[in-house]
């Protein structure tokens, strides 16, 4: 019976690790398509999403993978729909806590960037970005240092 519901478990986590879409095309990885996600994830956290926070995500995705802003564009469209079927944050932080914890500080730092594209730091996307600095294991003084040095108090 408990291997019958592990099993279970296990086919649902799989479902839930797998992207939406092919992202082979862009020559991303699941952590750094992961990553995109978690930027939309936060822009649509305070529920309106401007145009400033688009043009911040297909600007990271450009400067990090080195695409032309056409493919840019079309690997946020990716993103974003990956973002809006996730159901937890876990699905993309789990493959990015393997990552140095260099790169999680600068990860968190493009977060808050994100979070504080439209002047405006909403509660939603201060407490979202608490959640994922916890879920990648990030101190809470870097993370207090990562927010003053983006939003200045």
């Amino acid at each position: 019976m408990f291997q019958l519901f592990k099993t279970l478990l296990d086919k649902v986590n799989d479902g839930l690790a797998s992207p939406v879409g092919n992202n082979s095309r862009f020559g991303l990885t699941e952590t750094e398509l992961a990553c995109v996600s978690l930027m939309l994830m936060v822009a649509h956290a305070d529920f309106a999403s401007g145009a400033e926070e688009q043009a911040l995500a297909i600007a990271y995705v450009r400067r990090e993978f080195n695409l032309n802003e056409a493919d840019a564009a079309a690997v946020v469209a990716l993103a974003d729909k990956q973002a809006d079927a996730a159901i937890s944050l876990h699905q993309f932080t789990a493959s990015l806590k393997q990552l140095s914890y260099a790169a999680r500080l600068a990860l968190l730092d493009n977060l808050w960037q994100q979070a504080y594209a439209d002047g405006i730091l909403d509660p939603n996307e201060e407490a979202m970005l608490r959640k994922i600095a916890d879920l990648l294991f990030i101190r809470h003084s870097d993370f207090i240092q990562a927010k003053l040095a983006v939003c200045g108090s």
